[in-house]
């Protein structure tokens, strides 16, 4: 063991930051806590239907009040407006994907002449759909900036353009939201 001289008013040596004792303390955190992370990861990976990701041929919908799950149709998306949180269904179980925050979905209504053309192609009647997690730490998107016709991450203010195919305007965001 590596050890200082002693403080005064200590009764034993204080070790250093290169000693075993901590070195041992170290990797049983370290390895509780991958432990913890592959826990998660079994949930999110396992067969549960909630936990899927998204799949051609699933419908969107929203919660109501009670927490039902509700079909969206493109007249509640109102343009320049809050965009809306929603969730795959798939129609034939009728199960909502749920299980997994990475499966929220933002949709919102932009006026044509905000679209780029490349934009455009993806959007149906101005409804455009971007991943509501933030490619910078992970938080939801949610917010709409009206001044800046952007959708804001409130973590770390990133800003993303939805007429410019979910480009970084403003913040730490490294990547277009998807």
């Amino acid at each position: 063991m590596n050890k200082t001289p002693r403080h005064p008013d200590h009764s034993r040596p204080v070790e250093s930051p290169s000693s075993p004792e901590r070195r041992n303390a170290l990797r049983t955190s370290s390895a509780i806590l991958l432990c913890a992370g592959l826990g998660i990861g079994k949930q999110a990976l396992s067969g549960e239907p909630s936990n899927s990701r998204p799949k051609a041929g699933d419908q969107l919908v929203r919660s109501d009040s009670d927490g039902n799950p509700v079909p969206l149709r493109s007249t509640e998306i109102l343009p320049d407006s809050k965009p809306l949180g929603a969730f795959p269904l798939e129609p034939a179980s009728g199960e909502v994907r749920s299980g997994s925050r990475l499966n929220k979905v933002i949709l919102i209504r932009v006026a044509p002449g905000d679209l780029t053309e490349e934009t455009r192609a993806y959007a149906a009647g101005g409804v455009l759909a971007y991943s509501a997690v933030c490619t910078h730490q992970g938080c939801e998107v949610s917010e709409w900036v009206a001044k800046d016709k952007t959708l804001m991450c409130y973590c770390h203010f990133s800003k993303f353009s939805p007429g410019r195919a979910g480009e970084v305007v403003a913040g730490p965001a490294p990547r277009t939201l998807p």
